[in-house]
């Protein structure tokens, strides 16, 4: 009987053992190299090629970037279920996209799902599996061969080979995703990208290390003689992974590594190279694939607005050097010709690795205006019509949905840093990226359509002089429903959020309120309305004066009822380059002011014809709904109702929770006190949301169902 449980127990330990070996260590008998390689993806010459069971075709990727980003938490929460997943991929194939990509590895949900999708649909969905680097290691200052850099790419890489292979499991570590991993998905896995975004500080850190070399000759790729430290870094991870599938699988894809306009290989001069902060370059063709690499590699770029007349900034020996692919750029299309260039010089095909447009209200690029839905859809079909028509293999739209936990450099210092998924943040760009928009709420808290249909007797906070004022809050904003107003009539609202500054009244206005008031809602017609603040409250003049105006917000700083209120701004980008950096010029580069708290008059109503996605306030029949996005009112954290502090006092940004909002109203000369009446808000602790196609993924879908 004891030898008995003794050799049960030594079966038990090696099953257990081996079963660890393979699953989790990575254990492997190689495979037979009598047999041909599985390539179910390849690239000839600029083409990328698919094997449709019996010869190879051309395939362009069209395809959307997917993450597990789900409102009220972060994406690497792994929030989203197979379910989600599905019902994703399912809109995702009814919108014509053939492909999506995702930029690190994701827990099981997300390859069951594609599995699942996969075998029950004629055409499947392609993968462009991504390899990436935490954010503290990808932007701390270290080259690329740290051991927390290179090894991540390398471990990461030989990780999602076993993925997409089904033979993988793996623990859920800190940030880092895990599953059990038990589909084989390589059929429709197109290939490996490495990396999701380079710091270009690491870049030219490595590349001016005087210990590293350029020079890399492995087994499937190796580098050309001008090749750069970094880049050999690059071929290294791509050998790598490619001879651990091809020895463990007998399979190969093609692979890359990812580029974008701050990191490609153009050089600019100086005065262009230092106002653009471009110091870094990198090139996919100085990145070989050798014989026994079947498969191919492919260039990839991310895209965004950089330099419009990007050809003029070049040096002249680099416009020397490429002269004849400069010849007739056409100038006219998005991104002033690059999309062409790159067409034009790489020998392999090139996949726009992440391209798209913001719909927030705060979305300020190069001097443009916020974009609507529909503005949207339009110029991601003018860049496909573009990716096409240059040559390109494909791209990617990024995002597929809205993402509530992405911050944006002019508004993250105005939010509770720990708690921005919990609501959706209206100025803040990177969060409106998405085709598919999540509204709060299982059913809208207002329609701002110029109905008061909706609104319940329990919302009404102020009935006097023929006017009755309604309030409301989501997850996304304040809600006012004023009645017995016209557009013809200028009407006012006071808030007063803060207990600490504020004015009993307004100078420009000449107006007074019952209590000390923050903020004006100015509500005169359809054009001209707009959120003014009191200029203690500034947010803009104690963060960005500085960088505006070139004055130190602290040397002389208003008093705490100042009279004066000011146009609600917000710190954007200046795309403007010039020729010489002197005192002027210097000020010109300086950050420019976008009136956020201009209102834009339109309809909210998603299902109407007349939809405006822009929409913050709409006239109705004597009555007007506003929404005022938290971020306007000060407010950095709805779900615990956290509003600034006096700035002045606290040196900078803290935030006090508050228990109620004044708000008071007036039509027309007040020549008495704006009487104002308290509205209790109290925030909230679970979060309903629900899912909304965007304007912008039905002119997708219409574009790429046209294409066939």
């Amino acid at each position: 009987m004891k030898r008995f449980i003794a050799a049960a127990l030594l079966l038990l330990a090696a099953v257990v053992g081996g079963y660890w070996a393979i699953y989790y260590g990575g254990l492997y008998l190689p495979a037979d190299k009598s047999r041909p390689l599985a390539l179910p993806f390849r690239t000839v010459g600029k083409e990328l090629q698919c094997w449709d069971g019996q010869s190879y075709t051309p395939l362009t990727l069209r395809g959307v970037d997917v993450s597990a980003s789900m409102p009220g938490h972060y994406a690497t929460a792994y929030e989203a279920g197979e379910k989600d997943y599905l019902r994703w991929f399912q809109a995702i194939g009814e919108m014509g996209a053939n492909a999506v990509r995702v930029i690190h590895v994701m827990d099981d949900d997300f390859y069951n799902a594609l599995y699942t999708y996969n075998t029950s649909h004629e055409q499947p969905l392609y993968l462009l599996q991504g390899t990436s680097v935490e954010d503290q290691v990808g932007n701390s200052a270290k080259d690329a061969y740290d051991s927390g850099f290179l090894d991540s790419l390398l471990k990461d890489g030989k990780t999602l080979v076993d993925i997409i292979h089904g033979r993988k499991d793996l623990p859920a570590v800190g940030i880092q995703s895990g599953g059990i991993y038990r589909r084989d998905i390589s059929p429709w896995v197109a290939g490996f990208l490495v990396g999701t975004e380079w710091s270009p500080d690491t870049i030219s850190y490595t590349d001016h290390s005087s210990i590293r070399s350029g020079s890399y000759q492995g087994t499937y790729f190796q580098t050309s003689p001008d090749a750069t430290p970094f880049e050999a870094a690059m071929a290294l991870v791509m050998d790598e992974i490619t001879a651990y599938e091809t020895d463990k699988y007998g399979a190969q894809r093609p692979v890359g590594f990812l580029c974008d306009p701050s990191c490609d290989f153009l050089e600019y001069q100086e005065i262009y190279a230092r106002q653009l902060e471009k110091h870094a370059q990198t090139n996919p063709e100085h990145v070989k694939a050798q014989p026994p690499m079947e498969a191919g590699s492919f260039a990839a770029y991310r895209l965004f607005d950089f330099c419009a007349d990007f050809s003029a900034c070049l040096t002249p020996a680099q416009q020397l050097a490429i002269a004849p692919l400069l010849a007739e750029l056409p100038a006219g299309q998005p991104y002033g010709g690059y999309l062409a260039l790159l067409g034009r010089y790489h020998t392999m095909p090139v996949l726009a690795a992440g391209y798209g447009f913001s719909t927030s209200r705060g979305a300020i690029v190069q001097g443009r205006a916020p974009l609507s839905e529909k503005e949207q859809g339009a110029r991601l079909v003018e860049i496909c019509q573009t990716l096409e028509t240059d040559g390109w293999a494909g791209g990617f739209i990024s995002t597929w949905q809205d993402e509530w936990e992405r911050r944006s450099w002019n508004t993250a210092y105005a939010a509770v840093p720990t708690k921005h998924y919990l609501w959706h943040d209206l100025q803040t760009d990177s969060q409106g990226y998405g085709l598919m928009a999540f509204a709060p709420g299982e059913e809208a808290a207002c329609t701002l359509d110029g109905s008061p249909s909706e609104w319940k007797p329990e919302d009404i906070l102020l009935e006097q002089d023929g006017l009755r004022l309604s309030a409301r809050y989501d997850a996304e904003g304040l809600y006012l429903l004023l009645e017995g107003v016209s557009p013809e009539k200028p009407a006012y609202v006071p808030l007063d959020i803060s207990p600490e500054v504020g004015s009993r009244s307004c100078d420009s206005l000449s107006i007074a309120f019952q209590r000390e008031t923050d903020l004006i809602l100015c509500l005169a017609g359809t054009d001209n309305s707009r959120l003014l603040v009191q200029e203690r409250w500034d947010p803009l003049r104690e963060r960005f004066q500085y960088e505006t105006e070139g004055e130190d917000p602290f040397l002389d700083f208003p008093e705490k009822d100042s009279t004066r209120f000011v146009p609600l701004g917000m710190a954007v980008q200046n795309p403007l380059l010039v020729d010489e950096l002197t005192p002027e010029t210097r000020a010109l580069q300086r950050l420019g002011v976008w009136e956020a708290g201009r209102l834009t008059h339109g309809n909210g109503d998603s299902q109407s014809e007349e939809y405006n996605s822009l929409a913050d306030f709409c006239f109705g029949e004597g009555c007007v709904e506003v929404r005022l996005p938290w971020l306007m009112l000060n407010i950095g954290d709805p779900s615990a109702m956290m509003a600034h502090r006096d700035y002045y006092q606290h040196y900078g940004v803290e935030f006090k929770p508050i228990q109620e909002i004044w708000i008071g109203a007036s039509q027309g000369d007040a020549e008495e006190e704006i009487p104002m009446r308290a509205f209790r808000v109290k925030g909230w602790k679970t979060l309903l949301y629900r899912e909304r196609l965007k304007e912008s993924y039905y002119t997708m879908q219409a574009y790429w169902k046209g294409r066939g």
